[in-house]
């Protein structure tokens, strides 16, 4: 288990700096070439995303962390076709996923160790993200922007939710892939916020729970609260034994659409709000606002997108918001601002990170 608090984290402002002189690098490599020539490169992505897809489904990171193993072998261990599989890791390996050693074998490095079922992994994400029923997804995306419908409707005669609330395979896939997300920005946001100064903490729409067993965990004095739907909590109890705060949480199902739980000092919720359109998203933080007290603090937990017309990662994101969602978005600080001025709130401050997400903490308005 992960003990995000003791990571060594850079400081914010390295961070940025650093990024900064990496987007300018980025532009004048662009600026160099001619631009058919970038677009081909950038375009190769489409035939690495399907092989990171394989190379997750078949766990080949597991099988190579005991010993290096040639495409022969791990063909025999999965069984797949090994001249096929061989060429899906030659291609993997040039591109730094995987090593291979002398003997011509595939070993583990650290690129590769994001695939392995353990803190860290990106696994569970690149399963769900990459599979059919995104890939289907994103190929429909014209759709959504003739329209301005999303394109997940379209493709599957309804909405995300209750597609996979009919599928439960993928709604496991899919909360496991939340908590692979949710471990990547753990320590940023641990470090980021001192969430010892409440005495509980509500998780709104916090899935199997993994957030918050991480915060009552690093904050032994603090008490937690998890809220969702029945079909997501249902994973929470097995992880809240395992991280050993059973004993601190209270697990309450139930809509955020309808009613918040009272009682926190601070209601989180992290990648929710782009998940929905603005009326949507006032309505939930009417009810959390209604719920809590007027010491209690709210905290959103999301990217934000800046106004440079720059790379990042939001921008890039908000397309799978665009096909996926009905209404959902990432949003600039101006768009949050309103949201919470809108539902009652006064935003009191937001507190940057490493990775790219934000909090965003707000109080009742005076």
């Amino acid at each position: 288990m992960s003990d995000p608090q003791n990571q060594k984290l850079p400081p914010v402002w390295l961070v940025k700096t650093i990024q900064l002189f990496r987007d300018l690098l980025l532009r004048l490599n662009k600026k160099m070439f001619p631009g058919n020539v970038v677009l081909y490169e950038q375009f190769q992505n489409f035939w690495l995303l399907p092989s990171l897809y394989i190379v997750a489904r078949l766990s080949i990171a597991e099988l190579l962390k005991e010993s290096p193993l040639s495409a022969e072998e791990l063909a025999i261990k999965t069984n797949t076709h090994a001249p096929s599989l061989f060429r899906v890791m030659r291609a993997l390996s040039g591109q730094g996923i995987f090593k291979v050693n002398r003997d011509g074998k595939y070993e583990i490095n650290a690129m590769a160790r994001g695939l392995l079922d353990e803190p860290g992994s990106l696994r569970k994400m690149l399963i769900h993200h990459l599979g059919p029923v995104n890939w289907n997804l994103m190929s429909n995306l014209e759709y959504t922007v003739r329209t301005g419908n999303d394109a997940f409707a379209d493709k599957y005669g309804k909405g995300i939710y209750d597609y996979l609330k009919d599928n439960p395979e993928e709604s496991e896939i899919f909360d496991h892939s939340m908590s692979n997300l949710s471990d990547i920005g753990l320590a940023p946001i641990l470090k980021a916020y001192r969430f010892s100064q409440y005495q509980t903490i509500a998780d709104i729409g916090g899935g199997e729970g993994f957030f918050i067993a991480n915060i009552l965990k690093e904050n032994p004095g603090v008490r937690g609260i998890l809220f969702d739907l029945k079909e997501p909590v249902t994973l929470a109890p097995a992880l809240f034994e395992q991280y050993q705060v059973q004993d601190r949480i209270k697990i309450i199902e139930g809509n955020f659409f309808e009613q918040i739980p009272t009682g926190a000092d601070l209601y989180l919720m992290k990648n929710v709000i782009h998940n929905w359109d603005d009326l949507q998203c006032i309505n939930i933080l009417r009810n959390i606002h209604q719920a809590m007290s007027p010491d209690s603090r709210i905290v959103i937990i999301e990217m934000i997108v800046s106004k440079d017309n720059r790379q990042e990662l939001a921008k890039l994101l908000d397309i799978q918001m665009l096909a996926n969602m009905p209404g959902g978005k990432e949003r600039t600080r101006s768009e949050f601002n309103t949201l919470l001025e809108n539902s009652g709130f006064r935003l009191t401050r937001i507190v940057e990170t490493i990775a790219p997400i934000c909090l965003i903490e707000a109080k009742k308005s005076d």
